[in-house]
């Protein structure tokens, strides 16, 4: 069982770069995604303690967004809305750690009696040390 709180979260505004993944194949794994994100942190990820990764579906295609807070820094912008959030923190640096800890936290959030899923994104916060998770979530 994970520790996680839930808190209010502010509205926060990031613009980056973004690269379309696959949809999850339970017979693949996380390998071929965590690559994906994987390369394209090294790709575009210029400032590693100003950087968050968004996973999110738009117009039922996943992407994940390597970005910096502002709007002036990439080619996509993202707004995460202000609202009740689950936070995860995890000292892991390993993508597929990284990736399968937030399944992990997925996982926790679906069988909370208080919580359920609240969007089709969230925000890994590289920002302080390790990762700090931020699922979107509402009040059962």
């Amino acid at each position: 069982m994970m520790a996680f709180k839930i808190i209010q979260h502010v509205q926060e505004v990031f613009s980056g770069n973004k690269v379309e993944i696959p949809a999850f194949n339970p017979q693949e794994g996380l390998g071929k995604m965590s690559e994906i994100k994987a390369a394209a942190l090294a790709k575009y990820a210029k400032d590693k303690q100003a950087l968050v990764g968004i996973n999110t579906n738009v117009e039922d295609k996943q992407y994940y967004l390597v970005a910096e807070a502002g709007s002036e820094k990439g080619d996509t912008t993202f707004e995460i809305p202000a609202g009740l959030y689950a936070k995860f923190e995890t000292i892991e640096t390993a993508r597929t750690a990284i990736d399968q800890f937030i399944g992990q936290a997925y996982s926790e959030v679906a069988q909370s009696e208080k919580v359920g899923i609240g969007g089709n994104f969230n925000l890994e916060d590289f920002r302080g040390a390790g990762l700090t998770l931020y699922i979107p979530v509402f009040e059962k």
